[in-house]
Order: C-alpha cells, then sequence, then structure tokens
C-alpha cells in the first residue's frame, strides 16, 4: 500500500518537474546506501518489509533507475548485506536517490493531529445530506465514508452548482447535535482510537457470584491509520469502526431452591462497523457514518487531520 501511495508524490516534490533523462553515454558511479533504518522505521506499519520494498519505492518514483533486459547495459540496484543497496547510475540520478531516500526517512518522523466531532443527525436529515453533497468528493456506494475533501477534489476546482450543494450540505451537518468532540496527536503510520463512546451498564445475574461487578459495554470506537504523503499535501487515511449494540437480556431457568426457581440471564450484544479507506487533503476533512447510533438516529464523525512536523517547530505544513 506504501509504496503505491508514496510513488508519485515523491517523484513529483522531489523533482518538481519530470526526472531528467541521463545522457547518452554517461558513465554510472557506484554507491553504496545505507537502507537499514528505513527498513525498521517501515516495519512499524507493515509486516516484515524487505529491501524488495525499497527497491520496488525506486524504481517506481525514479524510471530511469529500471533496467532493460538482464544482460544490457544501463543502471543497476543491486541488493547487499545488512541493508545495504549498491546502485550504478548517472550522478544526477544519485542525487535524487538520495533525496528519496531522505524523503522517506522523514515520513516517520511526522505526526498526525486529528480533530474529530460526533454529530447526530435523524434518518431524514442524512439522506438529505447525502443527496445534497456534490460528486466530487462524495463517498463510494456501501462505503462508510460519505464524503472527503481529498482525492480528486483539491485538484479539481468547484463550479458554482457544486460550491453551493457544498454550502448546503454542511449547513444540513451544522444543523445535527454535537455528541461529542476530541483532539490527538498520533505518529504517523501507525493505527490509534481517534474518537470512541462506550456506555457501561450494570446488570445482575441472580446465579453468579454477587461479589463480582458484572457490565456490558455499548457504543462505538473509531480508529484511524493515517500514512502521508511523501509530499506532505494530503494522507492516505483508513478507518474502522469496532461497535457493540445492546439487544436484549436472556433469561433462562436453571433450577429452583426452597420451591423457588432460578433464573439466570445474560446479555445478547450484537458487532457492528465497517472500514473505509480514502485520501484525505492535509487539513481537510472525512465525513464517516457509524453503523452505531441510537434508534432512528445517524451517527457521522467528522475527521480533521493535519500534518505536523516537529522538527519545523510543530507547525502544521497544509498545501506542503
Amino acid at each position: 500500500m506504501i509504496a503505491k501511495f508514496l510513488s508519485l508524490p515523491v517523484a513529483l516534490v522531489l523533482a518538481g518537474t519530470a526526472a531528467p533523462q541521463p545522457l547518452e553515454g554517461e558513465k554510472p558511479v557506484t554507491k553504496m546506501y545505507d537502507v537499514s533504518r528505513l527498513l525498521n522505521e517501515m516495519a512499524k506499519t507493515q509486516k516484515a518489509p524487505d529491501a524488495d520494498t525499497v527497491i520496488k519505492l525506486l524504481f517506481e518514483a525514479i524510471p530511469q533507475l529500471r533496467p532493460g533486459e538482464i544482460d544490457a547495459d544501463g543502471p543497476r540496484v543491486i541488493e547487499r548485506e545488512n541493508g545495504q543497496l549498491e546502485v550504478s547510475a548517472p550522478a544526477d540520478l544519485h542525487a535524487e536517490i538520495k533525496d528519496l531516500l531522505a524523503a522517506l526517512e522523514r515520513l516517520h518522523d511526522l505526526m498526525i493531529d486529528v480533530k474529530t466531532e460526533v454529530i447526530e443527525l435523524d434518518t431524514a436529515a442524512f439522506e438529505k445530506y447525502q443527496k445534497a453533497l456534490p460528486k466530487v468528493g462524495r463517498g463510494k456506494a456501501g462505503s462508510p465514508v460519505a464524503f472527503v475533501t481529498g482525492e480528486g477534489f483539491e485538484e479539481h476546482r468547484p463550479d458554482a452548482a457544486e460550491q453551493k450543494a457544498l454550502e448546503d450540505a454542511t449547513k444540513i451537518l451544522k444543523a445535527g447535535r454535537v455528541v461529542q468532540t476530541s483532539s490527538g496527536r498520533f505518529a504517523n503510520g501507525r493505527e490509534s482510537t481517534l474518537a470512541a463512546r462506550l456506555t457501561a451498564s450494570n446488570f445482575s445475574n441472580p446465579g453468579g457470584n454477587a461479589d463480582t461487578a458484572q457490565f456490558i459495554k455499548e457504543g462505538f470506537k473509531l480508529t484511524g491509520l493515517p500514512i502521508a504523503s511523501a509530499d506532505r499535501r494530503s494522507m492516505r487515511l483508513k478507518l474502522t469502526e469496532q461497535s457493540v449494540a445492546f439487544v436484549r437480556v436472556k433469561r433462562a431457568a436453571v433450577g429452583e431452591v426452597g420451591g423457588q426457581p432460578i433464573v439466570a440471564q445474560a446479555t445478547e450484544t450484537e458487532d457492528l462497523g465497517a472500514t473505509g479507506s480514502t485520501v484525505v487533503a492535509d487539513g481537510g476533512a472525512a465525513i464517516f457514518r457509524l453503523a452505531y447510533a441510537p434508534k432512528d438516529k445517524v451517527w457521522v464523525v467528522v475527521v480533521k487531520p493535519k500534518i505536523i512536523v516537529p522538527a519545523e517547530g510543530a507547525e502544521p505544513k497544509n498545501g506542503g
């Protein structure tokens, strides 16, 4: 996932324009690159990354590094021991390789500030909200992500009709009841809980131990996995809901004492939730519809992430 997401932004942010073509006949230069630290950082967000992961990133971001036939002359990337890569390529490409690897390492030093707002709408208001949304940024059918300012949106300049639609949808959302708000700072590439509301309720069981507290929790928990793009203009955001809804109390006779029946009871709950993934512009927002909500109501979570660079004074890097 990270390779696919980072390749194009990395190439654009480092080169500014299309990368220069190596001069014909230019003598290749051989250099060694230690990518062990990068692999260690990537291991925090991926399962067992290896040198192949980094090589793929290099080939996707710098196409001139891709060799032709096996026995043909041209750039060469050779995997060595202990996280070392031996690269033979024209000198100008080495400058790009160095910048690319440095940019990838910096991605793991970023932090993500996330503000969330849980808003309650009635069913009719939510349906009206969905119909009012402009097509650009609207979530796919079946996805819990209802709307996002990110993929395809920041490059698209909305016309008057789209702008009016967005304003109308925003008014509907703002008219809803704010259930709760929260904020936090999270590591880039680490899954964290962005918002949660779990109500604990006590219940008694005549057949159980009276000294043991028995309770159930009902509500939602929304976790998020943000991964910033190399140019720090946007991020891939994976949102997952893990919710529990109370269904009923089940009772059953288990015997009797002194002619009085003993009735045991147990709670029955339902696991709810879904996962949605999207691209959000830095400082933008994603609207996530929760599967959990009170009867005849819809709860949505407005997730607003911003990229923070601690090494640069902890200032948000809006727009790169």
